[in-house]
C-alpha cells in the first residue's frame, strides 16, 4: 500500500506537493480534481450527509408552513397556520415532527445527491458536468426511486406529527409509525407513496438539469462585481430549487391530502406501492381540482417554493463546503 501511494504520488501530484507530509486524502483529492483517478463514490456520503442535516434543519420551519397549507387543499376544515401557532406556539414550527423530518430529509438529500452522478455515468456514460440538460433530467428523476423506498415512513411520520393537532402521540413519530402499522399494516407506511416519488423525480430531475445553467447565467456577472463565489452558488442553487418546484408541487399536494384523508378514517384503505396507489392519488387530484380548481393543485406554493428553493441553495454551498473541509470531492453539483 505504502508503494502504491508513493508512486500516486510522484505521478499526480505536482512538485512543489511532492513531500513526506502530503496525505493520502491530499493525493485522492488531487488527483480527483484533475480527473485521473475515480474517488469511490461511498467516500462522498460525508460531505453529502453533513451538508444534508445542515439543510434540513435550517429549512425545518418553513417545511411545517408547507406541509400546513398543502394538507389542507380542497379541505372543509383546513389547518390555519394562526389556529397552529395558538394551539402549540412558536415551537411547534420548530419541534414538532422534527426528528422523522431531519432523518427523512437527510435521508432524501444525501440519496439523490449520491446516485446522481452515479446515474449520469451508468446509464448516460458521462460524468455530469459533461451531460447534457436531458442526460441530466433523466439521471436526476431515477436518482430518486432509492430514497422514495427509504423515506416513505418517515414521511407519513412526519407529517401524520404535525397534523396531529390533538396531539394524541405526543410528538412521538415511533409511536405512530407503529399505531399505522397496527392499523393499516405494511402499506401504511407507503401511502402516499405515488405523490412522493412524482414530486421527487420532477423536482430532483429538473434541479440538476437547470443548476448548471443557473450558474452560467448568475455565476459570471456576479463575480466581476466580487461577490463572493458561496453567495453566488447560494443564488444559482436557490433558482434552479424554486423553478423545480412548480412540477413538483401538484404531486405533492394530492399525497399530503391522500395521507390526511388515510391519518382522519382508520377504515380507509392503504394501498402502499400499487397501481391502486395511483389511482387512489388521480381520484383525490379530481377532487382537489373539482373543488378548488387547478389552484388547489398548487395549494402552499409560495411556502413550498421558499422551502425547496432555500434547500436547493444550501446544497448547493454546503456540498462543496463539507467536501473541501473533508478533503473529499464531489462532482454532482
Amino acid at each position: 500500500t505504502k508503494m502504491v501511494f508513493e508512486v500516486a504520488r510522484s505521478l499526480l501530484l505536482p512538485e512543489h506537493l511532492q513531500s513526506e507530509n502530503v496525505s493520502r486524502k491530499r493525493v485522492v483529492a488531487y488527483a480527483a480534481a484533475e480527473n485521473k483517478v475515480a474517488v469511490n463514490p461511498v467516500l462522498t456520503l460525508a460531505p453529502l450527509t453533513a451538508a444534508a442535516v445542515a439543510t434540513a434543519t435550517i429549512m425545518y420551519p418553513v417545511d411545517v408552513l408547507r406541509a400546513l397549507k398543502m394538507s389542507s387543499a380542497g379541505s372543509k376544515e383546513p389547518i390555519s397556520i394562526a389556529e397552529y401557532y395558538k394551539k402549540f406556539g412558536w415551537r411547534g414550527f420548530v419541534s414538532k415532527g422534527v426528528v422523522p423530518e431531519i432523518a427523512k430529509s437527510s435521508v432524501m438529500r444525501v440519496s439523490k445527491f449520491f446516485f446522481f452522478p452515479i446515474m449520469c455515468e451508468n446509464i448516460h456514460g458521462v460524468k455530469p458536468n459533461e451531460a447534457s440538460v436531458f442526460q441530466k433530467a433523466t439521471a436526476g428523476a431515477l436518482a430518486t426511486v432509492p430514497e422514495i423506498v427509504m423515506i416513505s415512513p418517515l414521511e407519513v411520520a412526519k407529517l401524520g406529527i404535525q397534523l396531529d393537532t390533538e396531539n394524541k402521540f405526543k410528538n412521538n413519530s415511533m409511536e405512530f409509525i407503529k399505531q399505522t402499522y397496527r392499523t393499516k399494516g405494511f402499506g401504511g407506511l407507503y401511502v402516499g407513496w405515488a405523490g412522493m416519488q412524482w414530486r421527487q423525480s420532477f423536482w430532483t430531475g429538473t434541479y440538476f438539469a437547470t443548476l448548471g445553467t443557473w450558474k452560467g447565467l448568475v455565476e459570471p456577472p456576479l463575480l466581476e462585481m466580487n461577490v463572493p463565489q458561496p453567495v453566488t452558488q447560494l443564488i444559482a442553487g436557490f433558482l434552479a430549487g424554486f423553478f423545480a418546484t412548480f412540477p413538483n408541487a401538484p404531486g405533492d399536494v394530492v399525497r399530503s391530502v391522500v395521507q390526511k384523508k388515510g391519518f382522519a378514517d382508520p377504515s380507509r384503505p392503504a394501498y402502499g406501492i400499487s397501481p391502486a396507489g395511483v389511482m387512489e392519488h388521480i381520484t383525490v387530484a379530481k377532487e382537489i381540482v373539482q373543488s378548488s380548481g387547478i389552484r388547489g393543485l398548487y395549494s402552499g406554493l409560495g411556502f413550498k417554493a421558499m422551502h425547496l428553493g432555500g434547500s436547493g441553495a444550501l446544497m448547493a454551498v454546503f456540498i462543496p463546503f463539507f467536501a473541501k473541509i473533508m478533503g473529499i470531492p464531489y462532482g454532482g453539483v
